[in-house]
């Protein structure tokens, strides 16, 4: 029997309709993937197993790196930080590290440039489009913490908000986006890493998370990045680092499948082709949030 499961805010977002799902037997999904019973369809457990550090990315040859630098601790400072966070995680279960946040220290600016601006007048700024809470486009609306901090850093930088354009910055796309200049600066939960530091500069941190797992609720044995053994399928998207950190490190014959985006894993999750979807803790509880509201 099919189940039609729909991500109302996150579907909409993203045009794409979580809909009609169903095992390949044609039954019901197993575990509880719907909140017919008043239980949450899905669930993040354990605790988390990595550190990220969200920078804000930035070419080369940018002129803006010490000025982001400058703009997120004021924003930190002024308690605006705090403000846009609690706000946006308000009805979300999640509580950030309080020892890694806000960020004490910050990445130190490397390269001096003068590349001008993508578009005359304006700043061109790479967002998800599809993590609730974080960077989320609805219509032409544009919500989340991501997008409250580069609006906040922008303003730092002297560009209104109707200055901003916004592009969706999907994980596998970043870098490409920024060599090529076609966009001015990323806020996407980008981490901070040696091997993208070769390619980008990073500004920040202005976040700090750390790696989780999201499962369907009731589901019993996967209790961490361990027990994604036997074959389990892990989703997670192209050109992130978080699967392949537990493939390396916690479950080496673990099955990881690869999407575009992160609705895509919860799709595939919700539709029990998968067992687990992996990425930060921040961006499954809001996930999480998305899917259990409908």
């Amino acid at each position: 029997m099919k189940r039609l499961l729909r991500l109302a805010g996150l579907t909409a977002g993203l045009g794409l309709a979580l809909a009609a799902c169903s095992s390949p037997s044609g039954d019901q999904p197993s575990g509880d993937t719907t909140t017919d019973a008043g239980g949450p369809a899905l669930t993040v457990i354990g605790q988390p197993f990595t550190t990220e550090l969200y920078g804000v990315g930035l070419p080369l040859d940018s002129p803006y790196c010490e000025q982001v630098n400058t703009a997120i601790k004021d924003m930190i400072d002024d308690g605006s930080w705090q403000a846009e966070l609690d706000a946006e995680m308000a009805g979300v279960a999640y509580t950030p590290n309080p020892e890694t946040n806000p960020p004490k220290s910050f990445e130190t600016c490397d390269h001096t440039g003068s590349a001008a601006l993508v578009t005359n007048g304006k700043l061109t700024i790479g967002i998800k489009f599809d993590q609730p809470h974080l960077g989320f486009k609805d219509g032409s609306t544009y919500t989340g913490f991501d997008v409250d901090v580069a609006t906040y850093v922008a303003g730092k930088l002297g560009f209104t908000p109707d200055q901003i354009v916004w592009v969706e910055a999907v994980s596998a796309q970043r870098e490409t986006l920024l060599q090529n200049h076609q966009v001015d600066m990323i806020f996407a939960t980008y981490s901070i890493t040696d091997a993208r530091k070769e390619k980008v500069e990073f500004a920040g941190p202005y976040f700090v998370a750390g790696q989780d797992l999201l499962v369907r609720t009731g589901t019993t044995d996967i209790t961490g990045p361990e027990s994604l053994n036997d074959g389990k399928k892990l989703c997670s998207v192209a050109g992130s680092t978080p699967a392949q950190k537990i493939k390396d490190s916690y479950a080496s014959d673990v099955q990881l499948i690869e999407f575009k985006t992160y609705s895509e894993c919860v799709q595939a999750l919700l539709a029990d082709k998968v067992d687990a979807v992996t990425t930060d803790d921040i961006i499954l509880a809001g996930l999480a949030a998305a899917t259990n509201a409908t």
